[in-house]
């Protein structure tokens, strides 16, 4: 799956092409004024997978619930160790 990355004045000037790629399967990523994420346009189909696989995760005992919390928040707040 290929993901491009766009900033808002890329969204506003060129919408329909990321459209076109979004029904091609690629996910756009945004970036905010301090170029660190904001959001992803995700393909349809690829949320459901994406939310099946997290939960299967959970699940299975692969994914630790507080180490995902604690990086969310580290990128959330912009902390390194």
């Amino acid at each position: 799956m290929l993901s491009t990355i766009a900033t808002r004045k890329m969204l506003q000037e060129h919408m329909n092409e990321y459209i076109d790629m979004m029904e091609q399967g690629e996910e756009i990523i945004f970036l905010g004024q301090d170029y660190k994420e904001i959001g992803r346009f995700l393909p349809r189909g690829k949320s459901v997978r994406l939310a099946a696989e997290r939960v299967m995760g959970i699940l299975r005992g692969d994914i630790d619930i507080e180490q995902i919390k604690e990086e969310a928040l580290r990128r959330k707040y912009g902390l390194n160790d």
